[in-house]
């Protein structure tokens, strides 16, 4: 995969990767990874993936992809990604 300077970028490299957006209703499943846009005083947006359970990034996130309140208050845009 090709690296990217933020987490917010990251959707391309996935699909060159030969993972897929999912529909934003589509249920998540082990190794769907999660790009997040950023919310103010978070340039870098955010990626997770979930392991079956819960979704992971530098630690586990135990209230769903959004990683801390000031996403989970402001809720921003982001794609799901499934590998093919």
């Amino acid at each position: 995969m090709t690296p990217t300077l933020y987490a917010k970028d990251l959707g391309g490299s996935l699909i060159a990767a030969g993972f897929v957006a999912l529909p934003a209703n589509a249920s998540a499943q082990a190794g769907d990874v999660a790009v997040i846009q950023p919310i103010p005083g978070h340039p870098a947006g955010h990626t997770c993936m979930f392991d079956g359970k819960v979704w992971i990034s530098d630690f586990k996130q135990l209230h769903g992809f959004y990683p801390g309140p000031g996403y989970r208050a402001d809720k921003p845009p982001y794609v799901i990604y499934r590998h093919r």
